[in-house]
């Protein structure tokens, strides 16, 4: 196995390996024995077929295998070879497949910069001031009484309105022609700009329902979704239904409602509470990232670009598990998270940023999550996870997700040692 490492920058790394025929060959013989000994061929007993027809019928599946092994194994040998440790899988390109010259491709990949963390005991940072008023209380209260309010079907009205919640079938045209992606098939959608992306809070306003509908709706040229771009387009629907959200009254029966309190006065103090210990973490979570942010303006890094871009699609994939989690459908939640994409990056960033200069000083202080601990942090998961405690046992019975978790409580544990060592102001 040959060997050559190029630097195109800092902490950029092209890894080139080249294998030799008989390195090929031995691989490939190997995997034709082991396919012998199983393949059932018609004519012939297990163990007897010949290489020539095992070529004919499996050839292509055993070169496509035999390839990933070989560049799976040649890869994992040569960075061990050379300790280099990419912050992402690296990125495969293949330059020689014919296997009877030779094997040739390119990791490439970032790997980590050499970072040592000054200055970062005795920082001072203010603590928030944490104050819940009788306002947040009577906010949280009205979410909580929209969360319960149960939809029936509107009376005496057929058009809808905003805020109404319509059962709808929905596609564009361009020209005539099915926009792709654009069809709603009898989904229930609430009417408001905050859940409907594309103007259709304002194309379903007014519509009847029963009566099927065409309503014209302009693009600009620089719109998100480019099949809309720069078009004007005719949406046709059919609504079948509205319902409208049927808030209960505020009282001792609501209370009871909610499964939380007996009466309206208990479950103010309740709501009160969990405000309270919602504002102390979210104080304690600035604190920390405060401190963070004074860590990070004083030793400036460079961040690999493929670790912001891990981020970004980590960032992404939040945003958009989130919205479709609030009733929306997968190609609106999609489009949401993507509309964005430099501020993600800008965030994306950030958290590449953080995250190298809290493992820096977690290594540096020698802070580490034994495998106890690790233990009991799953098991207290598990039970919090109610009815998915199977899925929950099942998902950290897995190794990436197990060190995932260290990970994070070893930052976690850092961020406590800045907190310690830090000279907390007044309220701010």
């Amino acid at each position: 196995m040959q060997v050559n490492i190029e630097t195109p920058s800092a902490l950029r790394r092209k890894v080139t390996i080249e294998l030799e025929p008989d390195e090929i060959r031995h691989e490939l013989d190997s995997a034709y024995n082991e396919l012998r000994r199983n393949a059932h061929l018609k004519g012939f007993r297990p163990g007897h077929a010949p290489r020539n027809l095992l070529e004919r019928y499996f050839g292509e599946q055993v070169r496509t295998e035999v390839v990933q092994k070989l560049i799976r194994e040649s890869t994992e040998k040569a960075l061990k070879d050379h300790e280099l440790s990419p912050v992402v899988d690296p990125e495969i390109v293949t330059e020689e497949s014919d296997l009877s010259k030779s094997l040739k491709f390119s990791a490439v990949f970032d790997v980590k910069p050499e970072i040592t963390v000054k200055d970062y005991e005795g920082l001072k940072v203010p603590t928030p001031k944490i104050e819940v008023s009788d306002k947040d209380v009577d906010a949280a209260l009205e979410r909580l009484r929209e969360r319960l309010a149960p939809l029936k079907k509107v009376e005496g009205r057929t058009a809808v309105q905003p805020g109404d919640f319509a059962i709808v079938e929905l596609e564009a045209f361009d020209g005539g022609k099915a926009i792709a992606g654009s069809k709603v098939e009898s989904r229930l959608l609430q009417v408001t700009d905050q859940t409907l992306t594309h103007g259709l809070h304002e194309v379903l306003a007014g519509a009847e329902v029963g009566k099927p509908f065409v309503k014209p709706r302009s693009y600009p040229a620089d719109y998100s979704e480019k099949d809309l771009a720069g078009k004007s387009v005719e949406w046709r629907g059919t609504v079948k239904d509205i319902f409208y959200r049927a808030l209960p009254n505020l009282d001792d029966e609501f209370a009871k409602d909610s499964g939380q309190c007996d009466t309206l006065e208990e479950l103010r103090v309740r709501i009160r509470d969990d405000l309270g210990a919602q504002a102390k973490r979210e104080g304690d979570a600035r604190v920390r990232q405060g401190l963070l942010d004074i860590v990070i303006e004083r030793n400036p890094i460079e961040v690999p670009d493929s670790l912001v871009a891990r981020e970004q699609q980590v960032l992404e994939a939040e945003i958009h598990n989130a919205l479709e989690a609030a009733g929306m459908s997968h190609e609106q939640a999609a489009e949401r998270a993507q509309a964005n994409r430099d501020d993600l990056r800008t965030r994306a960033e950030k958290r590449a940023r953080s995250a190298l200069i809290i493992d820096a000083i977690a290594e540096q202080e020698k802070i580490a999550v034994d495998d106890e601990a690790l233990g009991r942090k799953i098991a207290e998961l598990v039970t919090q996870a109610g009815r998915d405690r199977e899925r929950a046992a099942k998902l950290y019975a897995g190794e990436e997700h197990r060190e995932g978790l260290r990970r994070a409580m070893r930052r976690e544990r850092t961020l406590d040692l800045l907190l310690s060592r830090a000279q907390i102001e007044g309220d701010a």
